[in-house]
C-alpha cells in the first residue's frame, strides 16, 4: 500500500502521545448473544476495539492451526499446510478463523494483510501503523461457517503481509492463525453451508486500467440450487483513495491528482451478463489522509474487511447444464489497481441429481454517469472550483428452477445512488479540499417456493465527508484533516411462515488531526489527533450492543458499552 498524495502529509516523525485520564463506564450489561472485545483501558492509545467479536456457541472447540507467530519482512507470502482438527470431523455448529497481529514501535508503513486456503479467501484487511512509542497489537476474527466444505479436507495456504523492514521502516510485524471448530450438539441441525466453495480469483487477482476484469471459466454440478459470490475488491496506490480522484482530463501525476473520477464499485457478470452488483465501502487505512486520524481508533473494518455477497441464484439453472461457464468480476474505473479475491458458494439440491430452470429476466443496466466539472479550473496552484458527480444504477435479476421440492422463482433487484462533490481552494497562502459522498445501494431478493414466498431486504449507506487544510506560516506549514465516516447496514427477513428478523448496523467516526510542519527542521512537530466513535448493533432476535470510545490527543479518555 502507499501513502496519501502529499496535499497533508502528516507522516514523517512518531511521537508518543499521552492524554488525561477520565473515568470509562458501562451502561448496562451486553447480550449474551454478542461477544464484546474488551473495554479499552483509558489511556491506550494502540488499538481500541469497538467492533463485536464472533459469538460462539456453547462447548469446546476444536483447534486447527494455519501457522504459528511468525515475523513477516519481505514481499513473498509465506505457504503453509492445513489439516482438519483430528477427531472432530464434523458437522460443526460453527467455524471460526482467529489470527493476532502485533507490529514494533518505529516507523512503518499500514500493509495488506490476506490468508488464503485452496485459493479461497479467509481473511483480508489491513494493518496498523506504529509510531516511535506506540506498537499495536490487535485481534480479529470471522466467521467462516459457509467454508466448511472446504475445511474437511487437507490444503494448502498462503499468508501475505508484504513488510519491508530497513533502516528507514524498523517496524516489524508479526502474526498468527487459527480456525476453532465448534461441534453441532446431537439435538440440533447444522448451518445450511454450500456443499461447494470455489475460487474464482485462486487468491489474489489483480486488476489495472488495461485489466479490469478477473475472469474463470468454471464446470458446475448439475443440481446447482442456490448460487452466490463472496468479493472483496480493495485500491492499491492511488485507489487507495478513489473517493477522492477526479475525472481523467483533471487527473496529474506531478501533483498527486489520481484519476478515473470519484466512483468505483464491484460488477459481475456471467457469459457476458450482468448478474450482480456491490458497492464498495470507502475503507481508509491508517495511514490514510492522515496517520494521526486513526490512534487508537481506525475507520470502520480498516483491520477487518466484510465480503460482499452477491447472490447469482437466477443464474442457477444458465449454469447447472454441465457446460463451462465464465464467471467475471469487474471494478470499473480502476486506474492504478485493485486487488480482488472472490469466491463460488454453491448449494446443491440434495433430492435430485439435477435440476433444470433458465433465466426469466435480467433488466440490469450499466450505471448512468453524470459528472459536472465545468466550475473547476487548474493551474500551478493546483484546483479551484467544483467538481460534482451522481450515478444510478438499477434493474432486476429472475430466475426459475425446477427442483426435487418443486418450483423456486428467485428475484433480485437492485437499486444505487451514489454522489460525489469536491470542493477546492489553492493559492500561495492556503490549499483546501473538501469531499462529501454518500453511497446507498438497496438489495431486495425474493424467494417463492411450494411453502411460500420469503422476502429480504438489505440497505447499505456509506455517508463520507472529508476536510484537509495546508495554510503557510512563517516557519513552514500548519496543517489539519477530519474526517466524518459511517457504514451503515440494515437487514429484513420475512420467512414464507410471516416470520420476521432485523438487523441494524451502525459504525461512526469523526476524527480531527492537527500537525505543523517546520521548515527549517524538517520535521512534523505537535502532532495530535482526537475522534469519537460510535458502534451500535441491534438484533430483533438477540438484543442490542453499543459502543463508544472518545479519544483526545490520540489516546482513549471515555469508553462505554450500551446502546
Amino acid at each position: 500500500m502507499t501513502r496519501h498524495r502529499p496535499f497533508i502529509s502528516i507522516i514523517a516523525i512518531a511521537l508518543g502521545l499521552a492524554a488525561p485520564i477520565t473515568v470509562a463506564w458501562a451502561q448496562g450489561a451486553v447480550p449474551a448473544g454478542f461477544a464484546a472485545p474488551p473495554l479499552p483501558a483509558l489511556g491506550v492509545n494502540t488499538v481500541a476495539d469497538v467492533e463485536p467479536r464472533v459469538p460462539r456457541p456453547p462447548g469446546e472447540p476444536c483447534v486447527a492451526p494455519l501457522f504459528a507467530p511468525r515475523q513477516f519482512e519481505g514481499v513473498e507470502p509465506v505457504a503453509f499446510a492445513y489439516a482438519p482438527p483430528a477427531g472432530c470431523r464434523g458437522p460443526w455448529a460453527k467455524v471460526v478463523l482467529e489470527a493476532d497481529f502485533d507490529v514494533s514501535a518505529g516507523r512503518q508503513f499500514d500493509r495488506t494483510a490476506i490468508i488464503h486456503l485452496g485459493g479461497v479467501n479467509l481473511y483480508y484487511g489491513t494493518t496498523m501503523e506504529p509510531r516511535k512509542a506506540i506498537a499495536p497489537a490487535w485481534h480479529v476474527e470471522r466467521d467462516v461457517s459457509d467454508y466448511a466444505a472446504l475445511l474437511t479436507q487437507p490444503g494448502a495456504g498462503e499468508v501475505l503481509i508484504a513488510n519491508v523492514v530497513n533502516e528507514t521502516y524498523t517496524g516489524r510485524l508479526t502474526a498468527s492463525a487459527r480456525l476453532l471448530f465448534y461441534p453441532a450438539a446431537a439435538s440440533t441441525s447444522p448451518p445450511a453451508a454450500p456443499q461447494l466453495v470455489q475460487p474464482i480469483s485462486n487468491g489474489l487477482a489483480k486488476l489495472t486500467k488495461d485489466n479490469d476484469r478477473l475472469a474463470r471459466t468454471v464446470v458446475l454440478p448439475t443440481n446447482v440450487e442456490h448460487l452466490a459470490l463472496d468479493v472483496i475488491a480493495q485500491g492499491q496506490a492511488d485507489d487507495e483513495f478513489w473517493y477522492d480522484c477526479v475525472p481523467d482530463v483533471l487527473a496529474s501525476d506531478k501533483e498527486g491528482r489520481c484519476g478515473g473520477g470519484a466512483f468505483r464499485q464491484v460488477e459481475v457478470f456471467i457469459d457476458g451478463q450482468r448478474a450482480g452488483l456491490a458497492s464498495l465501502f470507502p475503507w481508509i487505512f491508517t495511514g490514510g489522509i492522515n496517520p494521526y486520524l486513526w490512534f487508537p481508533v481506525p475507520a470502520p473494518e480498516t483491520l477487518n474487511f466484510t465480503p460482499s455477497r452477491i447472490d447469482l441464484t437466477p443464474f442457477a439453472g444458465v449454469v447447472n447444464d454441465g457446460r463451462p461457464h465464465r464467471i467475471e468480476v469487474s471494478v470499473p474505473g480502476v486506474r492504478n489497481y485493485y486487488l480482488v479475491t472472490a469466491s463460488l458458494l454453491v448449494w446443491r439440491d440434495a433430492g435430485a441429481s439435477s435440476t433444470r430452470g433458465r433465466l426469466v429476466r435480467n433488466t440490469l443496466t450499466a450505471p448512468r454517469e453524470t459528472t459536472d466539472a465545468r466550475r473547476v479550473k487548474a493551474d500551478k496552484q493546483g484546483l479551484n472550483g467544483r467538481i460534482d458527480t451522481r450515478l444510478v444504477q438499477d434493474g432486476e435479476v429472475a430466475g426459475v428452477l425446477q427442483t426435487s421440492h418443486g418450483e423456486v422463482a428467485t428475484r433480485v433487484r437492485y437499486a444505487m445512488s451514489f454522489s460525489n462533490r469536491q470542493d477546492y481552494v489553492s493559492n500561495d497562502k492556503v490549499q483546501i479540499g473538501r469531499m462529501r459522498q454518500l453511497t446507498r445501494l438497496r438489495v431486495d431478493t425474493r424467494r417463492t417456493d411450494p411453502s411460500g414466498t420469503a422476502t429480504r431486504r438489505e440497505v447499505l449507506s456509506y455517508p463520507l465527508s472529508t476536510v484537509t487544510q495546508e495554510t503557510v506560516t512563517v516557519d513552514g506549514t500548519d496543517q489539519t484533516a477530519t474526517v466524518d465516516l459511517t457504514l451503515g447496514r440494515t437487514e429484513r427477513e420475512v420467512a414464507s411462515d410471516g416470520r420476521v428478523w432485523t438487523r441494524a448496523l451502525s459504525n461512526h467516526v469523526a476524527p480531527t488531526a492537527h500537525g505543523q510542519f517546520n521548515r527549517a527542521a524538517r520535521r512534523f512537530q505537535n502532532a495530535s489527533g482526537s475522534s469519537v466513535q460510535r458502534y451500535r448493533l441491534e438484533d430483533s432476535a438477540i438484543g442490542c450492543y453499543g459502543r463508544t470510545v472518545v479519544v483526545k490527543d490520540n489516546a482513549v479518555v471515555t469508553a462505554r458499552d450500551g446502546c
